[in-house]
């Protein structure tokens, strides 16, 4: 029987073990529903939505900052409530 010699295997590039060669490969077409669902997603990260909401109707300057104002106030008092309540008992 004749010794055969062990031969190592050949190393491979960087580009092979990494997937370079991932331009070959066409991604799978999106339904309707996904589509839809990413666009809806995309539309409210922007924030167009909220814009034109609130573009509907002119608001003076004065009213602008009067509503902030109430705003501000309301998002502190809550801050504050959920302080009090502690760590466990907080509300999200």
């Amino acid at each position: 029987m004749k010794h055969q010699t062990h031969r190592p295997q050949k190393q491979k590039t960087y580009q092979q073990r990494k997937n370079f060669d991932k331009k070959d490969i066409t991604p799978k077409p999106l339904s309707f529903d996904q589509l839809f669902r990413k666009f809806k997603k995309d539309v409210e990260r922007s924030g167009i939505l909220q814009e034109v909401s609130d573009r509907q109707y002119f608001e003076k300057p004065s009213q602008k900052k009067q509503r902030k104002k109430k705003e501000a106030i309301r998002k502190e008092r809550s801050r504050q409530a959920a302080e009090q309540l502690g760590p466990r008992n907080r509300k999200y």
